[in-house]
């Protein structure tokens, strides 16, 4: 079994990397919280990311999702995640995981991040942060003859 981990990071479309709130679950190894780097103080960010799926079958495919203070996640243009404008904690610790297995596809994906501030006029600042962690985790099949069928 093989694991593909793609976290947010500054090679996201429009990610500008930001420094991680006291309050927030804390980022691991290559992991970045993000915001929107056209509008860093902005009230809302659209980040995204393509990624490649090189195996024909996903054994298990997670979402890990951090937002101060909710987002809308779509996985090839299909919503996995619609949040009500709200201020919820544990939005952003200790965050939200999602099975995202159905949503993926061999050979190209995307995914576009929705993050909003709350309330939803308020800008990004430091007496009102907004951040986007997320991390996806894909376990797959490693066989080179994952293409044949087996009867």
């Amino acid at each position: 079994m093989k694991k593909t981990v793609i976290a947010t990071d500054a090679s996201w479309v429009n990610a500008l990397e930001i420094a991680p709130n006291g309050a927030w679950v804390q980022p691991g190894p290559g992991e970045h919280y993000v915001w929107g780097a056209n509008d860093p103080t902005g009230p809302a960010a659209v980040v995204a990311k393509r990624f490649e799926v090189k195996s024909k079958k996903v054994e298990k495919a997670t979402l890990f999702l951090s937002v101060d203070n909710y987002a809308i996640v779509l996985i090839n243009g299909l919503p996995v995640v619609i949040d009500a404008p709200q201020d919820n904690r544990d939005f952003y610790n200790p965050g939200r995981m999602f099975n995202i297995s159905h949503f993926l596809h061999h050979g190209e994906n995307d995914i576009v991040i929705a993050g909003f501030n709350y309330p939803q006029t308020s800008g990004r600042s430091d007496r009102n942060p907004a951040g986007i962690l997320a991390r996806i985790e894909i376990k797959h099949d490693d066989h080179k003859h994952d293409d044949h069928k087996h009867y």
